[in-house]
């Protein structure tokens, strides 16, 4: 299992994910994010870092592309060849806060989970980076894969507008990143 430096906590055992923020999303799923796992987990010794070069093990042609947000060591996968990315949670293409949504699959971009996004500045910049790239096919974490013109707009305007639709108002993690909090509700286990 290969994994960016600054997820290797998360899965070696030595750190929790931070706790989900079932305020924010307005939906069934977001309420229900209290009881999901968040670790500790260990793989153990199948756990290696990503080589610093951006290739991906196993896998010619793609690269590796840190895009922290939903997680601090977070990232996508791109192929220049046939511009596809692999957005992982970086963002989504259905709203996942809502069990309805997540049930009719309807294509359409959203930002990460904003029940377990614990960086918002760091989000944005994520969607930036791979609206930048310009991208063909998409496949995320979460919804359909969406291809073509349509959601190449849709990325740019999820990206130039992502304060304004995907960060809620409110939030554990909008205003003071999960890594930032001190003596708060994230602790490393």
């Amino acid at each position: 299992m290969y994994a960016h430096e600054l997820e290797h906590p998360y899965l070696n055992g030595s750190a929790s994910y931070p706790p989900p923020d079932p305020t924010v999303g307005g939906g069934l799923m977001s309420t229900l994010s209290l009881l999901y796992p968040r670790g500790p987990v260990d793989v153990g010794a199948k756990l290696h870092k990503l080589p610093q070069d951006g290739t991906v093990p196993g896998m010619p042609g793609w690269q590796w592309l840190h895009t922290p947000g939903h997680t601090p060591g977070h990232i996508s996968l791109w192929r220049e060849a046939d511009r596809t990315v692999i957005a992982g949670d970086a963002f989504i293409t259905t709203r996942q806060e809502s069990a309805y949504a997540m049930a009719v699959q309807t294509p359409e971009l959203h930002g990460p989970p904003t029940y377990y996004t614990t960086n918002w500045g760091n989000a944005r910049g994520s969607v930036e980076m791979l609206a930048s790239l310009e991208p063909i096919l998409a496949i995320t974490g979460h919804g359909s894969a969406m291809r073509g013109d349509e959601m190449n707009r849709a990325l740019h305007e999820l990206a130039d507008n992502f304060d304004q639709v995907a960060v809620p108002a409110t939030g554990k993690y909008v205003n003071i990143p999960a890594d930032e909090m001190k003596g708060g509700e994230y602790r490393k286990t």
